[in-house]
């Protein structure tokens, strides 16, 4: 008995550990039960009505992404975390747009900026970026031009996120997310077929959160 909890100790992180990863944690039980709902109704024309609008999902992922990441990241002064684009130095050219910018405090434009917005977006110079996070829903595969589009902005650090990916096809996303130049590939979950779902990994997402911290450090 004693042996079997420390077994179970050793693989749960200290309480300090699990209170900064709770934003993440909760969306997990909350993405999962919308991707558990009953089948969608297929159309004649082959398309599918009923569900909630992909982009609505995805903006709900990168803004609870941001939302965590301003919290792990309270800790360094003169940093924001926002939704936006990236303006070149010329202010001639838009970036394409980016689910989570960190950079330094300040920005061009805020679009629809108040006291209780219904949008936030932030338009912020290319020399006070300091890296970029994609977010993804169910990730299948790796947009090889992102990383090389954000380059011609200068910014070195991209890194990609996702809401969940097959557990078997994991370890293939994390090489060809390197391949193509991001810093690294994580996901709240894995699946299995047909669409088990496997528990959170923990430590995984806490690397998330370190590994970025870390590059700001460098």
């Amino acid at each position: 008995m004693a042996r079997e909890k420390k077994a179970q100790s050793e693989k749960c992180l200290p309480f300090g550990e699990r209170l900064a990863l709770e934003q993440l944690a909760g969306l997990t039980a909350e993405l999962q039960l919308l991707r558990q709902h009953p089948p969608l109704i297929k159309r004649k024309d082959g398309k599918y009505e009923g569900d909630i609008l992909g982009f609505v999902k995805g903006l709900r992922l990168s803004a609870r992404v941001i939302y965590f990441l301003r919290e792990r990241l309270s800790s360094i002064i003169n940093l924001e975390v926002n939704w936006g684009h990236i303006l070149d130095d010329s202010g001639q050219s838009c970036s394409p747009e980016c689910d989570v910018i960190i950079h330094s405090i300040g920005y061009v434009r805020h679009w629809n900026g108040s006291k209780n917005p219904v949008m936030d977006f932030k338009f912020v110079k290319a020399s006070e970026v300091l890296a970029v996070v994609s977010c993804k829903s169910q990730l299948t595969s790796v947009d090889k031009d992102y990383v090389s589009s954000l380059k011609k902005y200068g910014v070195k650090k991209v890194f990609l996120f996702a809401e969940c990916c097959k557990e078997p096809s994991l370890p293939q996303l994390r090489k060809k997310a390197h391949d193509a130049g991001y810093k690294g590939f994580w996901c709240l979950y894995t699946i299995q077929e047909p669409g088990e779902f496997v528990k959170e990994d923990e430590k995984m997402l806490k690397n998330f959160g370190d590994s970025i911290q870390r590059s700001l450090k460098r």
